[in-house]
């Protein structure tokens, strides 16, 4: 199943909006971050300590009931003042 992926700040600096992936039928957040790896393997590790949204609502492990048409979304830690 191809899903969009959309991306926040520096994987969006690096990678763009939103990346499409190819991933089974209910993946793992782990699934969805290796496919998104693989467009860019020098980010591998920011992309594993990334979190992963669906429609809007962190995910935890297991997998997860998506569909094309879900938001998911990778956002990577972030720190400021």
């Amino acid at each position: 199943m191809k899903l969009n992926v959309k991306l926040f700040a520096m994987l969006q600096e690096q990678l763009g909006n939103v990346v499409t992936v190819d991933v089974p039928e209910k993946p793992t957040a782990d699934q969805i971050k290796q496919a998104v790896s693989v467009s860019s393997p020098n980010l591998q590790q920011l992309i594993g300590t990334s979190r992963l949204a669906v429609n809007q609502e962190f995910t935890s492990s297991g997998s997860l009931d998506v569909s094309p048409t879900d938001e998911v979304a990778l956002i990577p830690p972030v720190s400021g003042g």
